[in-house]
């Protein structure tokens, strides 16, 4: 009896908890397959929180940290701390500028301008003053090197003053030197303590460049050759000679010194007639074959200061003919020097013997000559 009553129960109760599942306003059962899906939503969730986290302890990981040092091997640790670099400056260049410095503006002549030898012209230079200081009448132009071309050694920069930033114009009369080839002469400034400057920072020079074309027939060069004689009223002279002989001499001289008192540094020929009233010197050359458009040219005057009153005069002989005079110069002691030139072309086609000629007007003791640079050269 007692087990009927207990299955009733049992039957029951389940009855009652079945009917419990279908009421009302209760939650929908979770199923299986629910639970399934929820589990594995909350792994990947969590997962994902995993990584987060791993990622996050990475970046701080890469953080740079303070080196930790112990101090006096105690184990205290220090803070190290890095200095940050300093930017490195470059210094900027300041050019000092002196009192006295001159900038090159512009030239005549260019370099390599040709000219025949000992043609005369006139070069000019524009300087500007970069300097601090004021030129004035005391400052000068000075010739340092090369070929002075006949430039004085020293000449006044001006009358005037140039203040800095002003430019001036400087002006040279020079001669083409008489050997063929490239001729360079330099030049700088000098001021009012002899203190020579030139161009920019480093004083370069200004300079004169220029070509002189071939001569056909240089007589300074062969003064002394075996072709040549030298004679006067005594007979065939020696040459060279020897200064002070009564009977006339000639000597080629390196660096004649001219009549203006100019030391040339292109050689002359040194003459002085028969030391009688009237004497006179000749030197005879060699036959040459001239041709068309060519000039004899040469600078005639005394010798440096020698108290001279002569004659100049270009003889010649075609074919060893008569003598006759193609040109005659007067020359006295003036402080001056005269260039000449005589036109050829009369003597075009012809073989002719030139003949330089020096007659003494009166008394000769004094009569100390110079041809400086005779030659035939082209028109």
């Amino acid at each position: 009896m007692k087990k009927n009553i207990f299955v009733f129960i049992l039957i029951m109760m389940l009855s009652l908890s079945l009917a419990g599942c279908n009421l009302p306003g209760r939650a929908t059962p979770t199923t299986q397959v629910d639970l399934l899906n929820t589990a594995a939503a909350q792994t990947i969730q969590a997962q994902q929180t995993h990584i987060a986290q791993t990622h996050q302890t990475t970046l701080t990981a890469m953080v740079p940290t303070n080196t930790l040092e112990p101090v006096n091997g105690e184990g205290t640790p220090t803070v190290t701390l890095e200095p940050s670099p300093t930017p490195t400056q470059t210094a900027t260049k300041t050019t000092k500028v002196e009192c006295d410095q001159a900038a090159f503006v512009s030239e005549t002549i260019p370099d390599g301008t040709n000219f025949n030898p000992g043609e005369s012209f006139t070069k000019t230079w524009t300087l500007k003053n970069s300097g601090t200081c004021t030129w004035n009448d005391e400052y000068d132009v000075v010739f340092v090197s090369g070929d002075s071309m006949g430039a004085s050694a020293s000449k006044q920069l001006t009358t005037g003053t140039v203040a800095p930033g002003q430019s001036i114009q400087i002006e040279l009369d020079l001669i083409a030197p008489i050997a063929a080839g490239t001729h360079r002469g330099e030049f700088k400034l000098r001021n009012a303590d002899g203190v020579l400057f030139g161009i920019g920072e480093k004083d370069g020079p200004f300079w004169v460049e220029i070509d002189v074309e071939g001569t056909v027939y240089d007589f300074t060069n062969n003064t002394c050759s075996t072709d040549v004689e030298w004679t006067s009223g005594a007979g065939v002279l020696p040459c060279p000679g020897t200064a002070g002989d009564a009977a006339g001499w000639v000597k080629k001289i390196n660096t004649p010194t001219l009549e203006t008192g100019i030391v040339d540094d292109e050689p002359g020929i040194q003459v002085h007639p028969e030391m009688v009233n009237d004497g006179w010197i000749r030197g005879t050359f060699p036959e040459i074959a001239v041709t068309d458009n060519v000039v004899f040219k040469a600078i005639v005057g005394c010798y440096g200061a020698s108290n001279c009153d002569v004659n100049f005069k270009l003889n010649y002989k075609i074919d060893g003919g008569a003598e006759h005079t193609l040109a005659t110069w007067h020359e006295v002691q003036d402080d001056d020097f005269n260039r000449v030139e005589v036109d050829l072309s009369s003597l075009a086609g012809e073989n002719v013997q030139f003949i330089l000629y020096v007659e003494a007007n009166g008394a000769s003791a004094t009569d100390e000559a110079l041809w400086f640079g005779p030659r035939i050269v082209p028109e």
